[in-house]
């Protein structure tokens, strides 16, 4: 793997247009991993509309074959949409849903230091809410923002039956032998996940630690390993299985795992890589970085098998 491109994202580079009290066009400036980005194709002059479907959903289209649901994002981020026209469609893969944004422009890949990528300030939370995961800082001091996509179709799904997507309940949890005892570190950046998977491991009997990054991650790794050389024992007495998300603020889950794995104090700790990517993007990676399981969100089933293997 090229060093030079380890510890970076890359990002393509979109804009979604607002108009402001004034009547002003303004351009807001968004970011999505290239790794959740199947392809984007021009707006295709002729889209399905939905029965009974949220606001939010401008239609579906056929897709060579593949019916994609189209998300309005102008109208999801509260935006007056009206007089501007979404000449794209960025067509994602995300939780292995495919589904499409209307966005007004594509720019460019932009490669951004992991180390770049840090939480947004509460006057972007109190204008987004929970749908602004990280932030960027690009030329000229402007803000990139990247979106909690996990959080927009977990919305989609709880409010659209008729949507083709399937992200799994974590109210019946498959039926595991798990002990009640052990601990899970989970690390993610995004609460909609956070709640899913505390949800679901809870409902199996385990006890859950969470951190929003890697930094937060490695530094409850390295309070938990010094409170058990204090007690006599080790770091796996203290956590069980480490569950890492990959995009993160700060240190992103592939730093944080080759951390973990090149110190000899927390290498023994399993750590399962828990992603929106692709899982043959996810395995390419994971193996580099010595991550011992990858799965693609969110299937309760494959979450508890994996845990269990290493309980």
């Amino acid at each position: 793997m090229n060093m030079e491109t380890e510890n970076t994202l890359k990002l393509i580079d979109f804009r979604v247009s607002k108009t402001d009290s004034n009547g002003n066009i303004q351009e807001q400036i968004f970011g999505i991993n290239v790794y959740k980005v199947k392809e984007v194709i021009f707006r295709p002059p002729k889209m399905s509309t939905m029965p009974n479907k949220s606001e939010f959903i401008e239609g579906i289209i056929n897709l060579r074959g593949h019916f994609v649901p189209i998300i309005n994002l102008q109208k999801r981020l509260g935006y007056l949409p009206d007089d501007i026209l979404c000449d794209y469609f960025i067509i994602s893969e995300c939780n292995n849903i495919i589904f499409g944004f209307m966005v007004n422009k594509i720019m460019k890949i932009r490669q951004i230091k992991w180390e770049d990528v840090i939480s947004p300030p509460e006057e972007i939370k109190d204008t987004y809410g929970d749908l602004i995961t990280s932030m960027t800082i690009i030329e000229n001091n402007e803000i990139m923002l990247i979106l909690d996509f996990e959080k927009i179709i977990a919305d989609l799904d709880e409010n659209d039956a008729n949507l083709p997507l399937q992200i799994e309940t974590t109210h019946s949890p498959f039926p595991l032998s798990i002990e009640k005892s052990k601990t899970i570190l989970c690390i993610d950046d995004s609460a909609v996940a956070r709640n899913m998977i505390r949800q679901t491991l809870e409902a199996a009997g385990l006890t859950i630690i969470e951190a929003v990054n890697g930094i937060e991650g490695l530094q409850i790794i390295k309070k938990l390993s010094d409170e058990a050389a204090e007690e006599g024992q080790i770091l796996a007495d203290k956590v069980s299985v480490i569950l890492c998300d990959i995009e993160m603020p700060l240190m992103d889950g592939f730093t944080f795992t080759k951390t973990i794995k090149a110190n000899p104090l927390f290498r023994n700790v399993p750590v399962i890589i828990h992603s929106s990517l692709s899982k043959t993007i996810l395995a390419d990676r994971g193996k580099y970085v010595d991550a011992d399981d990858y799965l693609t969100k969110f299937s309760v089933e494959n979450l508890l098998v994996s845990i269990q293997k290493f309980l």
